[in-house]
């Protein structure tokens, strides 16, 4: 028996929902980003892997209202599904979801038989197993229960059915330990797990002692435990074999450099340390992203080094990190620059921050994106009026004074392009 399991399609996700997809020309190039991702899986399930059942664990959406293109997008995928004969089921997840309602609330109407929409914790059997299904309920979205009482109330529901069909579990939550996000070059597993890499991971674990931990993992008397929530693929120090999918495409530049894909359990297949019956499948096609980080010049020694083939509609973050002089020389070489990056690339977007590292100048633009944001949503005129009153308040130089107004307007910029 083959499942296949992914999660964290995120499939309006609204970064830069002003700039549109180059070949979907009608949809924000992130939403088209996700959505080829997804089409690609249910063309891998459907022509090559053909798995007796498809399970997506939860964030099918990013908010739980997405608009109406982005739902026919997913209904055909289900009824794509559906006509090859591949049962599916889908786990809500905590962006799925509001104090009232879900956002597949609808996927009953569509008259898909082979479509299973968890909304409750669930046992039920598939194919000689026992399945675990938790997604995250309207009851732990409303705060009638907390999801670790959930997590150990569906425990004690599944020990009072024992079984000795082999247990699978499928949820949708933060691990405590886990990582939020991986960086790493070649490798998925952490040094203390294997001794088949020497590559140390990098990322942010989650401390959180309210979410579930490995060990309360380690109580479900499961064999294998899927998770979605989490966008890093990861391998979970748990006596089961734990493992989160991770999402499909790369979210922001906390991603950069993570690979992408989904999970294949086999039980046909040679059973393998710390992974077990499941393989990784990468998906190839995640939109590139480069990041450019330092002073001008350092900048450009980078960008002359890189190969620009890799990088054609590429995300670019110009990362300017420097003090005051050299943001001054930043900012006036910073559109030629630009030029010259769409020339060798065509990016589809070029994303720029700024931090200056001496702390005078650091202090000032700190302060000046807070009056700006305690402004509320402001037009460009009423930007400007904020820096002229930061000038008054303030003896400037004439530079200090032609940088302040250099950075708001990069500031008023940056937000609407983000929108």
């Amino acid at each position: 028996m083959k499942i296949l399991i992914t999660a964290d399609t995120h499939l309006n996700k609204t970064i830069f929902k002003g700039v549109m997809d180059r070949k979907l020309t009608d949809m924000p190039f992130r939403n088209a980003d996700f959505t080829r991702a997804l089409s690609w899986v249910v063309d891998k399930a459907i022509d090559e892997i053909k798995p007796n059942l498809f399970v997506i664990n939860g964030d099918i959406y990013d908010t739980y209202n997405p608009g109406n293109q982005i739902r026919k997008f997913f209904s055909e995928q289900l009824k794509r599904l559906n006509d090859a004969e591949i049962p599916v089921i889908l786990l809500i997840g905590n962006h799925d979801i509001s104090m009232k309602t879900h956002a597949l609330s609808d996927i009953s109407g569509l008259g898909l038989k082979k479509v299973l929409v968890i909304e409750k914790k669930t046992i039920s059997k598939f194919e000689g197993h026992r399945l675990l299904l938790f997604p995250y309920s309207l009851d732990i979205e409303q705060n009638n229960v907390s999801i670790k009482d959930e997590f150990y109330n569906f425990i004690k529901e599944a020990e009072e059915k024992p079984t000795n069909l082999p247990t699978l579990f499928f949820g949708h939550f933060p691990v405590n330990g886990a990582k939020f996000n991986i960086d790493t070059e070649d490798s998925f597993y952490d040094e203390e797990t294997t001794t088949t890499t020497t590559t140390l991971i990098k990322g942010f674990t989650n401390r959180n002692k309210l979410d579930i931990s490995d060990s309360d993992l380690n109580k479900l008397n499961a064999n294998y435990v899927f998770l979605g929530d989490f966008h890093s693929y990861q391998v979970l120090k748990t006596k089961n074999i734990s493992m989160y999918s991770g999402s499909l495409e790369k979210t922001d530049f906390s991603e950069i450099n993570q690979r992408k894909g989904f999970i294949v359990y086999d039980t046909e297949v040679e059973e393998k340390p710390i992974i077990g019956k499941t393989r990784f499948i990468e998906y190839p096609n995640c939109r590139p992203m480069l990041q450019l980080r330092g002073n001008m010049a350092k900048m450009k020694e980078i960008f002359d080094a890189i190969d620009y083939s890799k990088y054609g509609d590429a995300i670019i973050k110009l990362y300017f990190e420097g003090n005051h002089n050299e943001l001054v020389e930043y900012g006036n070489g910073l559109e030629d620059f630009k030029a010259i990056i769409k020339e060798k690339m065509n990016p589809i977007y070029i994303h720029n921050v700024q931090k200056v590292i001496d702390s005078e100048w650091e202090e000032v633009q700190s302060e000046l994106v807070k009056e700006i944001l305690e402004k509320g949503n402001l037009e460009k005129d009423d930007i400007i009026e904020v820096v002229k009153e930061m000038i008054n308040e303030k003896p400037c130089d004439d530079k200090e004074k032609l940088e302040l107004m250099k950075l708001a307007t990069e500031i008023y910029k940056e937000t609407m392009e983000a929108k």
